[in-house]
């Protein structure tokens, strides 16, 4: 089975757990759980049983090799995180009473965006088949370049390049240059999933379908739009489906979306779809893109009814009761 590289942030995720009381007051306490949306791709994709490396820096500080023993600990290859001077990111996570969630981040000047771009290099995709990325590594102009240089790079080497666009508007210093740089990575993107306010936010009143021809044009061979449990949409050049999600209680939706990318990278990996032309042929037969994408649903349904990130992350058993629930619309 070929490899699943991801690239981007490794951070805390400061997550609520409970109160504590301290005379008249209630003091709300925060547990401190690895995270960062790439990250918990890759753990994901470890979890379900592929191999998986992850490309990024944190600090030198305790934070930093408190992350990195994370990665570790779930046999995720670390051969290329680096460790700077430069402060670990972190994530406050806020929680309302149905379980959605909403963030405040430290990320200023932080390790995560001083990644070097002289660090990639063609042996980091030797025995990769799929190259994963969200967003967060465009919101300033270094770590932007970079990633581009990455997903070019990916390509020139016949991996498959994965984007979960991933928005968190509140790091971006200029909302000018959102839609600019997505479309720029779009350029050298074949797989791309974004949730339907995603669409909604970078198609700015042009049509949906207009847009959607518009990543097709860019080169992206598979768009998947997600829409909390709502269907999702697959689509391709010449064709269009819908799934229904199967029915869970949500208990803390953190993680969700990324256990979803990875279980849809990790299934088509599973089926030795790995570089262009497999890819050409799954899109073709359709039944293989079904295949993942419902491995990916009952990821992202399975990690909605845990606590945390990597916590609600499955292994393939946890999934197959899921598995028998799905249907199609």
């Amino acid at each position: 089975m070929q490899k699943i590289l991801c690239f981007g942030e490794l951070l805390i995720d400061w997550i609520p757990h409970g109160f504590q009381s301290v005379g008249d007051l209630q003091i709300p306490l925060y547990a401190q759980f690895p995270g960062g949306a790439p990250a918990n791709v890759a753990v994901a994709c470890q979890r379900l049983g592929a191999k998986s490396s992850f490309i990024g820096q944190v600090g030198s500080d305790a934070t930093g090799r408190y992350l990195k023993n994370c990665l570790n600990k779930y046999l995720v290859d670390t051969q290329y995180l680096l460790q700077s001077d430069h402060p670990t990111a972190m994530a406050f996570v806020h929680l309302n009473a149905m379980g959605d969630r909403s963030f405040t981040f430290q990320r200023t000047n932080t390790a995560d965006l001083n990644y070097p771009i002289t660090n990639i290099n063609n042996a980091m995709f030797a025995g990769v088949g799929i190259f994963h990325i969200c967003s967060n590594t465009l919101t300033h102009q270094a770590i932007n370049d970079c990633t581009l240089a990455a997903m070019k790079m990916a390509q020139s080497n016949e991996v498959l390049t994965s984007f979960d666009v991933n928005l968190r508007l509140m790091l971006w210093s200029d909302l000018k240059l959102v839609k600019p740089r997505v479309m720029q990575v779009m350029q050298f993107t074949d797989l791309v999933k974004l949730s339907i306010e995603e669409v909604d936010y970078l198609r700015a009143g042009q049509n949906e379908g207009d847009f959607l021809t518009e990543l097709f044009n860019y080169g992206v061979k598979v768009i998947l739009i997600t829409d909390g449990k709502e269907p999702v949409r697959l689509y391709n050049k010449n064709h269009h489906q819908s799934f229904m999600t199967p029915n869970v209680e949500m208990v803390d939706s953190t993680g969700a979306g990324d256990a979803f990318s990875g279980g849809w990278i990790f299934s088509l990996i599973e089926q030795g779809i790995h570089n262009p032309r497999q890819l050409k042929n799954a899109n073709k037969k359709i039944t293989p893109l079904i295949d993942a994408i419902n491995v990916a649903m009952c990821c992202g349904a399975y990690a909605v009814t845990q606590k945390g990130a990597w916590s609600a992350l499955p292994n393939r058993s946890d999934i197959n009761t899921l598995l028998s629930t799905i249907e199609k619309v």
